[in-house]
């Protein structure tokens, strides 16, 4: 089994998202260990504006299985996975690469820490966000005026700075969560 860290940037010239028309610019991923959060190897950042977004599209999907088989040779770890691999498969179906959704979402392993968060807000999902509990520098909501302007540079430092406090955040969930795991276990009775 090989565990990616995975994140996407999409351009979003309007406030909603709009799945069938906002562009993937940046596709993000670096293996790690899911059970220690440890990092692997080096962060990939394929960048449709050295490029385009077919080409990224491209160079992921051949990198991303597509085969239920080999499912677990890509396992999808991050923050609103839905939204990333919602947005992958669109813009693939998009751009005529053969892609069946259904395996995507249903068959196809990933570990999103969204419910924690939230869970971690108090329930609340408003505010539920690694900016708030990964203490990234930005949110991004600047990525669409960064685009625009063409300031790659600062895509890049924020791309860096969301995988850093994210991999950090996951890191310690992995440390601690069994732990907790175990004080309610023997609070309930279910260990001693």
């Amino acid at each position: 089994m090989s565990d990616y860290y995975l994140d996407i940037e999409t351009y979003q010239p309007n406030p909603e998202t709009d799945f069938y028309n906002d562009k993937i610019i940046a596709i993000t991923y670096r293996q790690i260990d899911c059970r220690t959060g440890e990092t692997k190897g080096n962060l990939n950042i394929l960048k449709s504006w050295e490029t385009s977004e077919k080409e990224i599209l491209e160079q992921f999907y051949n990198i991303f299985p597509s085969e239920k088989k080999d499912k677990f040779k890509f396992v999808a770890i991050g923050d609103n996975l839905p939204f990333d691999l919602g947005h992958l498969a669109l813009r693939w179906k998009f751009h005529g690469f053969g892609i069946n959704a259904i395996p995507l979402f249903c068959e196809h392993p990933y570990i999103d820490i969204s419910s924690l968060l939230v869970l971690m807000n108090a329930g609340n999902m408003g505010g539920a966000s690694l900016h708030k509990f990964g203490g990234t520098k930005w949110t991004g909501s600047a990525i669409a005026e960064w685009y625009t302007n063409k300031d790659y540079a600062s895509i890049i430092a924020y791309i860096e700075n969301e995988s850093t406090c994210y991999l950090n955040l996951y890191k310690f969930m992995v440390k601690h969560l069994p732990g907790l795991w175990t004080d309610y276990a023997k609070e309930a009775g279910i260990i001693k």
